[in-house]
């Protein structure tokens, strides 16, 4: 997929992120623009998010 500029501009990581801010950036990420992959480090707590949010 290709590199959504304005969002990625429009939503920034925090400095310092902890991991709980990482794993719902990447979450948005993936659903806005997915330009990369997930981080191995944060995969399955980003997917288990994502999962999440689709359920009712």
């Amino acid at each position: 997929m290709a590199l959504n500029e304005e969002w990625h501009r429009s939503h920034r990581m925090p400095p310092k992120a902890t991991r709980e801010q990482r794993v719902a950036w990447h979450a948005a990420h993936e659903a806005v623009c997915g330009c990369r992959e997930i981080l191995l480090s944060i995969r399955f707590d980003v997917m288990k998010l994502l999962r999440s949010r689709r359920k009712p």
